[in-house]
């Protein structure tokens, strides 16, 4: 300990903006951190499962790098010295990409970092491990093949959401104030609700993805954090790269000098009714912001017909993911991802161009509401964090389509717009509820911003 003492408790209790405080102070130090980080992760008797890989020998040469900066006055940024893990379907220089599936077991190392991973070790960001995935993230599950499953820090019986199931089981842990996740189709916001926790999706390319799979143009980047402050710390790196060109975009704070119009609707395009704990903090919360003075507007756009869409496409991308594997490989998936890919291979092509026409439909549906609001708030999940073993049903059905249960994510990935996850108090069993608030595109500022002002509405 380079400075005064600290508990484990109380080192990983801290935001990024207290641990760069702290460096600053020199009441503790990024090697402190990462010592106080390895004893709680081993020293966890619960099965949380967050990691599917640690390398504690590269997060402390880095931790000592950033000590010295801060002994120097060189620090990089917001993030120097602040630990944050990598979901494991994005390339860490020298670590197994392994995408929760055991069809990869024997692929080699990555060769280099993807962009985020190069941008956040500049910013001093300390990469320590990478966190579990559902298979190839496709699914909202908390489990894959590979490590097995990965449990709710607030209730080790339930489901930490997915895809970026570690990375949210991680954060909610404690273990580390950032984790860098990613959301096709919910797999940040949603596992966010489940865990309590702030999950942010940006534009689309506001952080850079690379190499892009087959779920290209629904797939973005995206961060989880304990609060909205942090989640501009997460964020700050993330700038364009020429690997990306949907990254290739001025980052500029978007601001409205009149009063903000938002918009608000409690189904969305979901064909399950939120549970009535969920529908009533809702409520809360749609009542809070009234009184406080924003303009609030309860909208209808009939978008509950697109999931069956959604669930065609994602199938046909499943499909193409894998059609060029050797069905020696293949049959190494899970038996679920395979029956997703032989629905995507029986697909013909009329069904699968009226469901791209479909979710077109929604999209420009979204477009024309956005033209007259500025924020849209839906529940970010229609219920808490299911248990485990109602999960694993749910999703062991040939038939389960994941959209047609939560219908509150996926509009903002075919429509690539910002959409932001945090709590909005506690709905059943003393387990959170998350409130989704998506903003217009390239407009992520302006999300954040309000997301700041609800999070302290909320807690008050």
């Amino acid at each position: 300990m380079t400075g005064g003492a600290e508990g484990v408790g109380s080192l990983l209790s801290k935001s990024a903006a207290q641990l760069s405080s702290a460096y600053r102070a020199n009441e503790c130090s990024p090697v402190d951190v990462i010592h106080a980080l390895r004893a709680a992760i081993e020293q966890d008797v619960r099965g949380i499962n967050a990691f599917c890989h640690l390398d504690w020998p590269a997060a402390l040469s880095a931790a000592k790098e950033s000590e010295r900066r801060y002994r120097s006055g060189q620090v990089l940024g917001r993030l120097d010295g602040v630990p944050v893990s990598i979901k494991d379907l994005v390339n860490v220089a020298g670590w197994p990409t392994r995408r929760g599936s055991l069809a990869t077991s024997d692929f080699p190392p990555a060769a280099v970092d993807a962009p985020a991973v190069a941008q956040l070790r500049a910013a001093g960001a300390i990469v320590f491990g990478k966190t579990t995935t559902t298979e190839f993230g496709w699914t909202i599950g908390s489990e894959n093949p590979y490590s097995g499953v990965t449990r709710n820090p607030l209730d080790p019986e339930r489901s930490a959401g997915g895809s970026s199931s570690g990375a949210s089981a991680q954060v909610a842990a404690g273990w580390g104030p950032i984790a860098l996740g990613s959301d096709a189709g919910g797999s940040v916001r949603i596992p966010a609700a489940f865990c309590g926790l702030v999950g942010f999706k940006p534009t689309f390319g506001g952080i850079p993805l690379a190499p892009s799979s087959a779920f290209a143009e629904y797939a973005h980047l995206g961060v989880l954090t304990r609060s909205v402050d942090d989640c501009y710390a997460a964020m700050s790196p993330f700038a364009p790269d020429p690997l990306d060109p949907s990254s290739l975009f001025p980052r500029v704070d978007v601001s409205v000098e009149r009063p903000l119009r938002i918009g608000w609707s409690s189904v969305l395009g979901s064909r399950v009714q939120p549970d009535p704990l969920v529908a009533r903090a809702f409520g809360q919360t749609i009542g809070k912001l009234a009184e406080a003075g924003y303009d609030l507007e309860e909208v209808s756009l009939g978008l509950e017909d697109a999931s069956e869409s959604m669930w065609t496409v994602w199938c046909s991308r499943i499909f193409e993911s894998f059609q060029a594997w050797p069905e020696s490989r293949r049959v190494l998936l899970s038996d679920e991802l395979r029956d997703a890919y032989e629905a995507g291979r029986a697909l013909d092509m009329a069904a699968l161009a009226a469901s791209r026409t479909r979710l077109r439909e929604m999209a420009t549906t979204l477009a024309g509401l956005f033209c007259r609001i500025d924020m849209l708030l839906t529940p970010a999940a229609p219920s808490v964090a299911p248990g485990l073993d109602k999960e694993r049903a749910a999703s062991g059905r040939r038939d389960f389509n994941w959209f047609d249960v939560n219908g509150y994510a996926y509009p903002f990935n075919v429509s690539q717009q910002p959409a932001l996850s945090l709590p909005m108090g506690m709905a059943e069993h003393g387990l959170p509820c998350g409130l989704q608030i998506a903003g217009r595109s390239y407009h992520d500022g302006q999300v954040l911003k309000f997301g700041s002002v609800a999070e302290g509405l909320l807690k008050s």
